[in-house]
């Protein structure tokens, strides 16, 4: 029996060293940070462009003037949505009416609805087409052309699948009348569509090219009695692929990657927006809040911190934010 008991407790010690000699410590690689880059994005003046930014490529990979697009269509199979141009500070009126034939100009009576400024889907002027109303849809303002109104459309939802939308729409007295087929392309969050080309357009990026969009947006200030719609300048996320944390008390420099895990993330789209600066009525300018840290979670696991330093560019043309941005 004890013959039996060593024999067992040498196999053991045999094992433990042939494992101890084969298996080698690996440290763990200590998490890098990357380079603090500077950057400086040119929206024009009168914020005209549209800038879609990767962090990972630190680059713009598209650019747009906002009066290119009117209206755009959710892409998922299961998406439903119709989202406007915020830039131009479109709007939509939904009337009472199902004939389309049935209106032919304005009343001045019209309720007009604008997107809700956090990107929620449930709170788009659109709201739920389904049971085949007609709407009024008010195409904006071209700030660049003196603030030119760019007309009036109107719109009929006809039929929605998991691959397309069909619509009708005309000019209010029933001109250009157009029954049009959208189909649905799931590498875009959405598709948009321009009244002017009569067409969809590769205006949107593909959803995973992009995380971050330079933009003027209309933001609805509710404390206004009716609430307040008003044209601003900032930043949108993709609402697939990022979320957004806010410090204000850490310097930029101290924060990093282990602090970022830590945060509470926001995903509404206006979540950086466009109170990182301040407007001054008695110097007529714009000063940036230097001290907020934005810092940036992608949907792939990724951390970038993003600091505003100003909103001139050298010739001292607002609308050129510039920023510090480091990945974690």
């Amino acid at each position: 029996m004890n013959y039996i008991f060593k024999n067992i407790k040498l196999t053991v010690v045999f094992i433990n060293f042939i494992l101890t000699s084969c298996i080698k410590e690996i440290p763990i690689e200590v998490h890098k940070e990357g380079d603090i880059n500077l950057v400086q994005i040119e929206m024009g003046g009168d914020y005209d462009n549209q800038l879609f930014y990767s962090l990972s490529n630190n680059d713009v990979v598209s650019q747009n003037l906002e009066t290119e697009w009117d209206i755009a269509f959710e892409c998922n199979n299961e998406g439903s949505h119709i989202i406007l141009n915020s830039a131009t500070s479109g709007a939509v009126c939904k009337t009472n009416v199902f004939d389309f034939d049935s209106i032919n100009s304005l009343n001045g009576n019209e309720n007009w609805k604008y997107d809700a400024p956090n990107g929620n889907l449930d709170s788009t002027a659109f709201g739920d087409y389904s049971n085949g109303h007609l709407y009024i849809l008010n195409r904006g303002i071209s700030v660049s052309q003196g603030g030119n109104n760019l007309g009036y459309k109107k719109i009929m939802v006809k039929t929605i699948s998991s691959n397309q939308y069909e619509i009708r729409y005309a000019d209010l007295n029933g001109d250009n009348d157009t029954t049009l087929i959208i189909n649905k392309d799931t590498n875009f969050n959405f598709l948009a569509f321009s009244f002017t080309k009569h067409s969809t357009d590769d205006i949107f990026p593909p959803k995973q090219n992009w995380d971050i969009l330079f933009t003027a947006y209309t933001h609805v200030f509710n404390d206004f009695t009716p609430p307040l719609p008003y044209r601003v300048s900032g930043v949108i996320l993709n609402r697939e692929n990022t979320s957004v944390a806010l410090d204000t008390n850490n310097n930029f420099s101290n924060i990093d990657y282990d602090m970022a895990t830590l945060y509470e993330y926001n995903y509404e789209i206006d979540a950086i927006g466009y109170d990182w600066k301040n407007y001054s009525f008695s110097t007529s300018s714009y000063t940036v809040d230097s001290y907020k840290t934005f810092i940036i979670k992608t949907n792939i696991g990724f951390y970038y911190k993003l600091r505003f330093i100003d909103f001139y560019n050298d010739n001292g043309d607002k609308g050129s934010p510039k920023f510090e941005l480091q990945q974690l």
